[in-house]
């Protein structure tokens, strides 16, 4: 009797499934609001009703706004023999002191493109090696180079044809190849010497490519419009190839000026939303470096515009700018440690600085002077590898509007 009993009490149970409590359109949005973009991506799973809420480009700038103040979670990529995400927040400096940390290798436009990588490498006349990549010499494959983030958008190119860009999402796994100049804007120029530039135009929510060639044709792409203008001349005769931030709305080169008896470097600025140019005196690098081959850069360091050394030449001094755009607020700072390339990548959340130091990854106290290694787990570091940073978003390459 009993059993019988228990039976049905089961059987009822069976048939009368807890409901889950109704919530209006609004609570959900706003619990969705406040979920990391990495996980919203599995949540498109779902339901079709998810899914279209997390694939709107409304939604996705929403978002954006959302986290960037509250969560800003970032991470590192870095270009290796792939391409890895390593997560920031995951540096720590307390009493344990400091883990290898993990990476997640991403999946990544050129990847799997191995058609297209057959044809660039035969003419780099480069090698297969056993492990799948290729190499000549004593240099190994490193790609991709970067050409700025913004909002969890890279520019991202193939280092043996640059005429191939992409804006990739590394949260989502969306990707857009930048599409050719047009012939009609084409120079009738024979140089084919360039450097790209990538940010985001507050005024009119567009993500833009700026490409500098050598002969002042310059170029804007707008991926609002998906298509290329010509903008004006500017009075440069070279640029730092590979090396450009973006800063207070406007990307930053170091730039040799043409005209006169000599030919000073400055730092150039294009303003992504006016259009025009700014030329920013540089402070005397001679005076550190006497090399004759000695060139530098421009990095940020501490949210703040800085100029680090490229150079054969050892070197123990960072320079930064400590008011933008005042020329005369450029300050040096010596170092602890020597070196010959440096890219400051990040600052975290004990006010340290992640920095590539040739072919290193460091953290960096500037306070007490120290620096500590940093180790990832499947990742090799060499003097080729790259890096940028990130955050974490929806933003979509192939639907922004």
């Amino acid at each position: 009797m009993e059993a019988t009993k228990r039976g049905r009490v089961g059987s009822n149970h069976e048939d009368s499934p807890t409901k889950l409590p109704y919530l209006p359109q609004e609570v959900i949005t706003e619990i969705l609001l406040r979920s990391h973009a990495r996980s919203l991506g599995r949540f498109r799973c779902v339901s079709k009703p998810f899914h279209s809420l997390i694939s709107d480009p409304k939604f996705a700038k929403k978002h954006l706004d959302h986290n960037a103040v509250r969560l800003g979670h970032r991470r590192l990529i870095l270009s290796s023999n792939n391409l890895f995400a390593v997560d920031l927040d995951s540096i720590r400096d307390g009493c344990e002191g400091l883990k290898d940390l993990t990476s997640v290798e991403l999946d990544y436009p050129l990847k799997e493109d191995v058609d297209f990588l057959s044809e660039v490498y035969k003419k780099a006349q480069l090698k297969l090696n056993p492990d799948g990549t290729y190499s000549s010499g004593i240099y190994k494959k490193r790609w991709v180079c970067f050409f700025g983030s913004s909002n969890g958008l890279v520019c991202m190119a193939n280092i043996l044809s640059l005429n191939d860009v992409f804006l990739y999402n590394p949260t989502t796994g969306e990707c857009k190849r930048v599409p050719d100049l047009p012939e009609s804007l084409r120079s009738k120029s024979n140089k084919t010497s360039f450097s790209y530039g990538f940010g985001f135009d507050s005024q009119t929510n567009d993500y833009k490519v700026v490409k500098f060639m050598d002969g002042n044709d310059n170029y804007v792409y707008s991926l609002k419009t998906d298509s290329w203008r010509r903008i004006c001349n500017m009075p440069y005769k070279d640029v730092c190839f590979l090396t450009s931030v973006e800063l207070n709305g406007a990307i930053h080169w170091i730039s040799i000026l043409r005209g006169g008896e000599t030919t000073p470097k400055v730092v150039t600025a294009f303003d992504l939303t006016t259009a025009k140019f700014r030329v920013m005196s540089l402070p005397d690098l001679a005076e550190e470096c006497k090399h004759i081959f000695q060139r530098s850069k421009v990095g940020i360091l501490k949210g703040r515009l800085c100029v680090v050394y490229l150079c054969m030449k050892m070197h123990d001094v960072i320079w930064v700018m400590n008011e933008y755009g005042r020329e005369s607020s450029w300050s040096k700072i010596r170092i602890s440690v020597s070196y010959k390339r440096m890219t400051p990548l990040c600052s975290t959340k004990t006010n340290e600085e992640v920095i590539l130091l040739d072919g290193h990854l460091v953290l960096y106290n500037f306070e007490r002077n120290t620096r500590r290694n940093l180790k990832i787990r499947g990742v090799e570091f060499d003097k080729s590898v790259g890096g940028n940073s990130y955050v974490e978003s929806l933003i979509s390459p192939n639907s922004y509007v």
